[in-house]
Order: C-alpha cells, then sequence, then structure tokens
C-alpha cells in the first residue's frame, strides 16, 4: 500500500510521486514486495493508488478531517472528496460526528470502518485446527474448532473447509479471503508446503487445493511465523518490534518478526531452527542430517527419551505409575504432571530438552537481540519446569547485554494467536498487491451486527 508521500497524481510527463517523475508503460507489470514475498500483479492506475493512499492515511490515523487528507496525502481537494465519496458508498468509511474549528464551518469527522469486510484465518495445530473470522484490523470476532481425525492432507483440509464453512456463514460482512498456518517449510510465495517432516508432508499444494474449494483467495506460511505476527498484535500496547516465537509441538520452528515485520528469508525457510544441529553425532533426522533440534525437542523426541530415563531409573518413577507401566502410552500431559511430583526421570528429560532449546534460543538472541522470546504450541503444556532451564541456559550462553531485561514466557494466546496472524498476514499481503478498488468491489456492503468474542 503507498504511504501518503506516494500519492500520485498524472502529468504530462507520466506520473509524479512528489520525488521523481518518470513515464510509466500501462502494459507492465509491477513487482511489490510484501512481507519479504515477491507478487507480480497488473499495473495499478492513478485513481486506484490514489484512493489506496487515502485509506491507508485513514487508517493510520483512526480519525481524521477531509482537510487532513488533503494536507497530508499531498492531493488536490477535488481528487480527496471524490476518494472519501467512494470510500463512504463502499462503507470503508464512515462519518464518525463534526469537529468545529473557531468560529469557521465545523468539519465532518471520518474514521476508518473495519468491519466493511471480514478476513478468515486458520492455524493447523498438531491434533486442531482453530479458524478465526477478522475485521480489515486483523481483530478476531468469531472463531471455531475441528478436531484432525488424521494427518493426511485430505484430512487436514476436509476439516478446516468445515470450520470455515461455518463462519462464512456467520460472517458480518463479505470475506475477502483466507489465511492459514500450516506445519512445516512454505515457499516464498504462500502457495506450497515444501516439506513437514512432523507431517511426512512433502510439496503439498494448500493454496491450490483451498482456492479451488472454496472460491476464495488464499495466501499460507508457516504456523511459527503466522503465530509470531498475531503475538504481536496482541502485546501491541507493549510495544515490542522485535520478536522470536518458537512453536514446540510435533515440529519445532521460529517465527522472526524483526522492527515489526515478519521474516521470510530469501526463500521462506527463515526460522527453521529445528533443523539446527545440536548434537553432531546425534539421532538421523527425516532430513537427512543428524542430531537436529528436532531429534531432541520434536513431541515424540521428548517422549522417547522420557521413557528412555524411565526405563533406565527403574519401575519406582512416577512416569510408571502415571502410565501403570505402560511407558509406551506416556503422554506430555502425563510428562508435565511427572515433572510437577519432581520425578528424577521427568526432570533429566525436561533438562536434555531445555538445554538444547536454550542453546538454540541463545544464539537467536545474540544474531537478532529481540525484545521478547515466546514459546506457544503444544509442548508448552510441560510449562515452567521447562522454561526454567531453557532460561537458564540462555542466560549461561548468550552475551549479557543481549539478554538485560529479556525474559522467555509463554504465550497465553493459544492456537487462536496462529490463526489471527494468519488473517493478519493475508490482509497485509492482499493491501500491498492491490487497491481497495480491486479487493472490494463496487458496492456498499449490507453488514450485520455480530457480538465480538471477548
Amino acid at each position: 500500500m503507498p504511504s501518503s508521500c506516494q500519492a500520485i497524481q498524472a502529468g504530462k510527463g507520466g506520473i509524479n510521486s512528489g520525488f521523481v517523475s518518470r513515464p510509466v508503460s500501462r502494459s507492465a507489470i509491477l513487482t511489490f514486495m510484501a512481507n519479504e514475498y515477491a507478487v507480480a500483479v497488473q499495473p495499478l492506475g492513478v485513481r486506484e493508488v490514489n484512493t489506496g493512499a487515502v485509506l491507508e492515511l485513514l487508517k493510520r490515523r483512526r480519525q481524521t478531517t477531509r482537510t487532513e487528507l488533503i494536507r497530508l496525502s499531498g492531493l488536490s481537494k477535488a481528487t480527496v472528496s471524490v476518494i472519501v465519496a467512494d470510500l463512504l458508498e463502499r462503507g470503508l468509511a464512515q462519518a464518525a460526528g463534526r469537529q468545529q474549528e473557531g468560529r469557521g464551518r465545523s468539519r465532518v469527522v471520518l474514521e476508518f470502518n473495519p468491519m466493511a469486510r471480514s478476513v478468515l484465518g486458520a492455524q493447523i495445530a498438531d491434533d486442531v485446527c482453530v479458524v478465526v473470522l477478522t475485521d480489515l484490523d486483523g481483530r478476531p470476532y468469531q472463531s471455531t474448532t475441528r478436531r484432525l481425525r488424521g494427518t493426511a492432507p485430505e484430512i487436514v483440509m476436509d476439516a478446516l473447509i468445515d470450520g470455515i464453512s461455518e463462519l462464512r456463514h456467520a460472517a458480518a460482512s463479505a470475506v475477502l479471503g483466507l489465511g492459514v498456518g500450516t506445519p512445516g517449510v512454505v515457499d516464498r510465495a504462500g502457495r506450497h508446503i515444501r516439506m513437514a517432516v512432523s507431517h511426512g508432508w512433502r510439496n503439498v499444494a494448500v493454496a491450490d487445493l483451498l482456492e479451488e474449494r472454496l472460491g476464495l483467495p488464499v495466501v499460507v506460511a508457516n504456523r511459527a511465523k503466522v503465530a509470531a505476527l498475531g503475538q504481536l498484535r496482541r502485546d501491541q500496547d507493549d510495544g515490542p518490534t522485535d520478536l522470536i516465537y518458537v512453536f514446540l509441538g510435533k515440529g519445532v520452528i521460529a517465527g522472526l518478526v524483526i522492527d515489526g515485520q515478519l521474516y521470510f528469508g530469501r526463500d521462506g525457510w527463515a526460522g527453521d531452527i529445528g533443523h539446527l544441529t545440536v548434537q553432531p553425532d546425534g539421532v538421523l533426522c527425516g532430513c537427512g542430517n543428524r542430531g537436529c533440534l528436532y531429534t531432541v525437542a520434536g513431541e515424540q523426541a521428548i517422549l522417547a527419551l522420557a521413557r528412555s530415563h524411565a526405563r533406565h531409573a527403574g519401575p519406582s518413577t512416577v512416569l510408571h505409575t502415571l502410565t501403570e507401566g505402560r511407558l509406551a502410552e506416556l503422554t506430555l500431559p502425563l510428562l508435565a504432571e511427572a515433572a510437577h511430583r519432581a520425578d528424577g526421570a521427568a526432570l533429566a528429560t525436561l533438562d536434555e530438552v531445555g538445554t538444547c532449546l536454550g542453546i538454540v534460543i541463545a544464539n537467536l538472541v545474540n544474531v537478532l537481540n529481540p525484545d521478547v522470546v515466546v514459546l506457544g504450541g503444544p509442548s508448552t503444556c510441560l510449562g515452567e519446569p521447562l522454561v526454567d532451564v531453557i532460561r537458564r541456559e540462555m542466560h549461561r550462553r548468550a552475551l549479557t547485554e543481549a539478554t538485560h531485561k529479556l525474559d522467555v514466557t509463554i504465550s497465553q494466546a493459544g492456537d487462536e494467536s496462529g490463526a489471527t496472524g494468519a488473517a493478519i498476514l493475508w490482509i497485509s499481503r492482499a493491501l500491498a498487491v492491490s487497491t481497495p478498488l480491486r479487493l472490494l468491489g463496487d458496492h456498499r456492503p449490507q453488514a450485520r451486527h455480530v457480538e465480538r468474542v471477548r
């Protein structure tokens, strides 16, 4: 979305941005960078770019007047008046009273209406998928959950579509698109899962599958990445702009927010910490390497390690008691309970897992110098006994200056944070490569009042 200084007006020499004047080919394909993605789109007209600039000002200021929009955008009074009338007609702007300045005429106060359209966000967790409906600010107002009966792509897609269908019927306004947080590494374009070792997926065309069945534009990203966006939105009042979100579950991966922007890297692989080497001669990983963090801190690896410690310690362990001797039935919640009871085998497991996680997080902290480190995902049910070890190891190995006032916390938002972040990603990408005129259609929606989820 162009900023206010990029609003343009047609001139004899081409298009004048206020800084440079250059001819523009109407048949050219423009490439926009949105959240580290490259997306090719058809060229935008002057009216579309100007509308986008005015809407961006309205979104950022929340309440303003036509006079302020003219001043900040650099556009003519006639141009801004036409754009504002158009935004009012489409429902994106609405009157919010009048403003009296001195003895002159009062001015109409305008405000952005985020409920003019809705966006869907979804998070595919290990055992469930969560779907939310958000407004154009990315604030959720409805949600639903579906339990997953398996990990095969077709099973997961069916459950996801069932939840999406429920919420589309409950939408307060027209639904524009869908963002999805998935396991594994997603390609830079946000279309395919290249590899998800935890689920045994390779080259799954998630966006294509969903678009064909839903008729909505879809963008896909790793679930830790979108959870980082959701966490940033949740904590925005506290002002963090640099955040590391570590997902712990069947897979281990990080979402990196740098200077308020989600970082994907050149091909979308940034944050794949599960395949960092922590034990050079360790267990063979599904990626082909040995000793990856995933082979120590993935859910199945944690449980396998706990069983090994319990067998070595003998039948008197709390783990044996909780499983009635059937260690094959051990779960993360049972392991957490054993650690809470100070079981030696359970604590030894969490010490080994937490040490490896702490080493990796310490390296990330030294490189990125974040405001906060947040842990999320199913394995965080292991709670403070695990987090304490991670903190200890991080502070032991990271630079003191980098860990000053830095803490490691467990996210309180759950899987809804990832679903919300997926919707936010869709909004940011869509508005970066298009404009309200293309996205929202030509008619004002007949919005229904829907009470927000608190």
